[in-house]
């Protein structure tokens, strides 16, 4: 499990996150606030195959050949799609927290200001009780809808096999499919999940963000509080 979680996490990092200016480049259109006239146009762009960039669509092709079994087994196929030159980064980062006796899995995702930025926006965090340390989220984070951010993955528990689908729209909108449970991420971008033996589960919204503490770490340790006492009453 961990191995194949590394192998995608490569994927995303060489092939998915177009973090070189080399490759992929930003036009005008791209500079300006996207407004709604702007992602018409971007729309527009990528339907004319005289803008494709062929090298990444080749590219796409042939990591997905050589690929194909682990792309399928996650929510979406990523079947490899033309699109037009852009300059995106993106990011995904798995972590865990431990609290007293419970153990939780989690991803968070997001994109970097800028592709030569170390800075990263966070747009999700999502946290599975697993009570289990071996397991580990499969995520997929996907640059190619550009301004749009994607991404999907699995939790596959001992008991239940979870599958998420996420999107984030360059105006502020962005939702999450967790199962078949839409989360309005307006309302939050921190959701945890917590199973329950009867094969449902709860959940929870928060508005606690990453990209409200100073590190990852700070806001590890503030979640890891609430859970601490939420399981103690």
């Amino acid at each position: 499990m961990k191995q194949k979680l590394y192998l995608i996490m490569m994927i995303v990092w060489t092939i998915y996150s177009c973090k070189s200016v080399n490759r992929c480049s930003t036009n005008q259109l791209e500079k300006q606030k996207w407004t709604v006239n702007n992602l018409k146009n971007r729309a527009k762009i990528n339907l004319d195959s005289s803008q494709w960039n062929q090298v990444l669509f080749k590219q796409d092709i042939e990591t997905y050949n050589k690929y194909a079994d682990i792309f399928r087994n996650y929510p979406l196929n990523n079947y490899p799609f033309p699109i037009a030159d852009y300059d995106y980064a993106v990011y995904s980062n798995p972590f865990t927290i431990k609290t007293d006796s419970l153990i939780f899995k989690g991803i968070q995702v997001g994109e970097y200001k800028n592709p030569n930025s170390d800075s990263v926006i966070t747009k999700l965090t999502l946290i599975v009780l697993t009570n289990d340390d071996k397991i580990e989220p499969e995520t997929f984070v996907d640059s190619r809808n550009y301004p749009y951010l994607t991404a999907e993955g699995n939790f596959q528990l001992t008991k239940q096999h979870f599958q998420w689908v996420f999107q984030a729209t360059p105006d502020g909108f962005s939702s999450l499919f967790f199962s078949m449970k839409l989360f309005d991420l307006r309302f939050g971008e921190t959701i945890i999940i917590y199973p329950q033996k009867n094969s449902t589960f709860f959940y929870e919204q928060m508005e606690e963000s990453p990209n409200n503490y100073s590190t990852f770490k700070d806001y590890k340790n503030k979640i890891k509080e609430r859970l601490s006492k939420k399981f103690r009453h």
